[in-house]
């Protein structure tokens, strides 16, 4: 391999991005390191250079995937508006994020190797932050306004497995029914997924004796 290929100052964001294809489809412990160099174009040496190791770009994925995450909670659920405003801002920006980071939101979820510590103790360090914010924006205003308490460490994952479910589970649900992904639009799925966690799954029934209007 060439001398220009090493120096080329794109060869960092090739290996982030060939990682990330990689560990999302064969997952991190099946991705060999020389395979990954060979697909990204680049000598091993040079992987090594700006991550350090294997563990080190996946820290990295997860690092790039939970800023962005935390950015749109801290963006979208701190706003004055209305506790369900809030909710509904946050759950359509927090969609449109992981269907254009579907990759990233595979390996952010499914690789939590529970035998190494140090990438155990790397998620969490994040998701302290994630919980922070779901307690002082969601879990607290609600509290005080129903007397009901949720414990933000329930409901921070509980929001974002429901609103990943439908790109982890969208291959799997093809082929149960084909086209059944294409046929709910990511705004129709946003709708469901705000009725359900506000309303709950009858929600939007009628009470008995309602008549339509």
């Amino acid at each position: 391999m060439n001398n220009k290929k090493l120096q080329n100052p794109n060869s960092k964001e090739r290996i982030l991005r060939t990682a990330i294809s990689l560990f999302a489809r064969k997952g991190f412990a099946e991705t060999g390191m020389r395979e990954l160099a060979s697909k990204a174009e680049v000598n091993l040496s040079m992987v090594n250079y700006f991550f350090g190791s294997k563990k080190g770009l996946l820290k990295e994925i997860l690092d790039d995937f939970f800023s962005g995450y935390l950015a749109i909670a801290r963006e979208e659920l701190t706003d004055p508006e209305d506790l369900q405003s809030r909710l509904e801002r946050f759950i359509t920006s927090a969609v449109n994020y992981f269907e254009a980071e579907r990759d990233s939101l595979i390996i952010t979820i499914s690789e939590l190797p529970h035998d190494d510590p140090e990438i155990v103790e790397h998620k969490a360090a994040w998701a302290r932050q994630m919980v922070e914010i779901v307690n002082q924006e969601l879990c607290l205003p609600h509290g005080e306004k129903t007397g009901q308490k949720i414990p933000p460490t329930c409901l921070a994952p509980m929001l974002t497995s429901l609103m990943a479910s439908r790109f982890l589970f969208g291959p799997l649900m093809e082929k149960v029914q084909a086209g059944s992904f294409k046929a709910v639009t990511t705004e129709d799925y946003t709708k469901m997924l705000v009725g359900i966690l506000l309303q709950g799954i009858t929600g939007t029934e009628k009470k008995s004796g309602e008549r339509n209007i």
